[in-house]
């Protein structure tokens, strides 16, 4: 008996630990070194939500290179690839319960099959 509550409370701990992070796509607009601006919009909507999100003192930045691959990249690359792209870089952000960004992963989503 102990046994079985001792993994189902495993289960509970892990499960809502995955629960604590919230995944927002859409386009980053804006960035400076407490604040990121994202657009997010839903399917079907041509406009998007404007939303703001402070930054985690240890926000880390990734550009996809692949389906569930991603690369490590730093703060300058990512400022540059927002700069190349005019102020429009399609991007997923990892935002805690405090609402703050702890990862930024730059690239938009696949094509379509095989590419």
């Amino acid at each position: 008996m102990l046994r079985q509550f001792v993994c189902a409370a495993a289960v509970l701990i892990l499960g809502g630990s995955i629960a604590l992070a919230e995944t927002v796509r859409g386009t980053i607009t804006k960035i400076d070194d407490k604040e990121v601006t994202i657009i997010v919009r839903k399917k079907g909507e041509k406009e998007g939500e404007t939303k703001t999100f402070a930054l985690a003192t240890d926000v880390k930045h990734f550009k996809r290179k692949g389906k569930d691959d991603k690369e490590a990249i730093t703060k300058t690359d990512f400022t540059k690839a927002l700069e190349d792209s005019k102020n429009k870089l399609p991007a997923s952000i990892e935002v805690n319960d405090d609402k703050k960004v702890t990862e930024i992963r730059v690239g938009g989503r696949r094509k379509g099959k095989g590419t």
